[in-house]
């Protein structure tokens, strides 16, 4: 029952970080880098993550099994562990910025037509 509840929390949040890195490609959407703050700010907050976990388990040792199932070094493992993150959160941002510039630029076209 705790790992459910643990697992259901962790997707709520992901949701809401999701959402979060939407909202600020949204509210930066002028900045073209705005996607790459996003996912700086998520791979550091996955990264404070890691190290609250390994403080209390064995991080590293599973890292390094994952890695030597998969034929590569454990410390890999823990990089593509925080690029997900990051990959999720830039490019949310990113689109959502792209998107809400399109249509504030063609809600600023129409309104010069009209």
């Amino acid at each position: 029952m705790r790992m459910w509840v643990s697992w259901s929390l962790l997707v709520v949040v992901l949701a809401v970080a999701t959402v979060a890195a939407a909202v600020w490609g949204a509210m930066n959407a002028g900045d073209r880098r705005a996607w790459l703050t996003a996912a700086a700010a998520a791979a550091v907050a996955w990264a404070l993550l890691l190290v609250v976990t390994a403080v209390g388990g064995p991080v590293f040792a599973l890292a390094g099994k994952l890695g030597g199932a998969l034929g590569v070094p454990g410390i890999v493992v823990i990089l593509l562990t925080l690029l997900l993150p990051a990959a999720l959160a830039g490019s949310a941002a990113g689109l959502v910025a792209t998107v809400w510039t399109a249509v504030r630029g063609s809600r600023g076209a129409q309104n010069s037509e009209g």
